[in-house]
């Protein structure tokens, strides 16, 4: 495989395939073709076991070890996005957003709310996580010391794998977005995230 990699390049692979060589770097000396069509029939595609969470991934019997090499090319691709400083990630169309909540999902092992910072062309700043144990109006101020900080001018707020509905959270959200108009940031949307599911709260007409 690694000499077919060599000879013809990694986009010659299928899925499976690729895989495999992941698993071969964490499982050596094995043969790891079984495993990872195992994994591809579970999952249903690459990407999704990509970006799947390290408690989903220990519950189908993955080791620690295993499951940190396959953080890696999630992490990557992160990186490719959002650390060129001469065109940051825009995130000013529900299809990029998406993409990016999907990106970091995996990282959250359970309840989190997430901060993202844009600044005036919608590009991305940075991103905070909190408890999603706490209140989001107890989160005012903190929230508020973050955009100033980073200077940004909007925000978006993720609720990750959240326990309330959308219905639930949009007053919290609607408390936020007043609160920071008198600073001049706005507060442009609000998602619900889980694994193979989302709820947008401004197309659901609850902002």
């Amino acid at each position: 495989m690694r000499e077919r990699i060599l000879v013809h390049g990694a986009e010659t692979l299928a899925d499976y395939e690729l895989l495999e060589v992941l698993l071969f770097y964490a499982i050596p000396r094995r043969d790891t073709n079984p495993q990872a069509k195992a994994l591809l029939s579970t999952f249903g595609t690459l990407g999704k076991l990509l970006q799947s969470s390290a408690n989903t991934l220990e519950k189908h019997g993955l080791s620690r070890r295993l499951i940190s090499l396959l953080e890696l090319p999630v992490l990557a691709a992160r990186s490719l996005m959002e650390n060129d400083d001469d065109v940051p990630l825009q995130l000013s169309d529900a299809g990029a957003l998406m993409k990016y909540l999907q990106g970091t999902l995996h990282r959250m092992d359970g309840p989190t709310i997430g901060v993202i910072c844009l600044d005036s062309n919608n590009g991305l700043i940075t991103e905070k996580t909190f408890p999603a144990g706490s209140n989001l109006h107890a989160l005012h101020r903190p929230i508020a010391c973050l955009l100033l900080s980073c200077h940004a001018t909007a925000g978006i707020i993720a609720y990750y794998h959240p326990r309330s509905p959308a219905t639930a959270l949009a007053p919290e959200v609607r408390g936020l977005k007043q609160a920071l108009q008198s600073l001049g940031i706005t507060i442009h949307e609000s998602v619900l995230i889980g694994e193979g599911w989302y709820v947008s709260m401004s197309e659901a007409g609850l902002l």
